[in-house]
């Protein structure tokens, strides 16, 4: 069915407000803004599905995980607490969520060690070295050197370089603290670029 005027209006404006001031958008939705809540999913759905995808490539697991957060947020506006960063409540959101229907496949188990749970990467550095005619021997090199991360480390490097978030926002979707996240990212790259060096890779000077 074709919007009215007023819906695309309401629509547009919920778009400005959404670019403008998260928090302001997110209290439109806590007051009933019907249009605010499907701005924020279309603005926010595709960069979980991506996120979630580096934990399982069970790609309806994934989507029931967004359509759960999603409907949640539509039945308990009332009750919903407020937020200034909606990136940052919607990826701690998820992540929870995802990792509760991975522990009702028996791929996650949340007694298990903290670092025992899958996290593939697949970042695209091609942007960066698109020009250099040894593209693919650098990327083979990173590639292998991703595979000595921890699933942590993994993840940290995906939501600092990949997703941009900060370190207060990587904390509260991870759980830890920010000078834990440091540490953990610190530790992350000293393994690629000790990897990398081993190798004896020119791509090492890229890190």
């Amino acid at each position: 069915m074709p919007q009215s005027n007023h819906q695309k209006e309401g629509c547009c404006f919920s778009m400005g407000l959404l670019h403008h001031s998260d928090e302001k958008a997110w209290d439109l939705y806590r007051n009933g803004d019907d249009n605010m809540l499907g701005t924020i999913y279309s603005v926010h759905a595709s960069a979980l599905y991506r996120y979630g995808l580096k934990f399982t490539r069970n790609f309806s697991l994934v989507e029931d995980a967004i359509q759960e957060i999603f409907l949640e947020l539509s039945k308990n506006r009332k009750t919903v607490g407020r937020t200034d960063n909606i990136s940052r409540y919607l990826f701690k959101s998820f992540r929870r969520k995802l990792f509760r229907l991975l522990e009702r496949e028996k791929r996650y188990d949340r007694g298990s060690k903290i670092d025992d749970y899958s996290f593939e990467v697949r970042y695209t550095i091609e942007h960066e070295m698109i020009l250099d005619e040894s593209i693919e021997i650098r990327m083979t090199c990173y590639r292998k050197a991703l595979q000595e991360l921890s699933p942590r480390q993994k993840e940290i490097i995906y939501l600092k370089y990949t997703s941009g978030l900060d370190y207060e926002e990587i904390s509260e979707i991870m759980g830890m603290s920010i000078e834990s996240c440091r540490n953990l990212l610190c530790r992350a790259i000293k393994t690629l670029k000790r990897v990398i060096y081993k190798n004896n890779n020119p791509s090492a000077r890229l890190l």
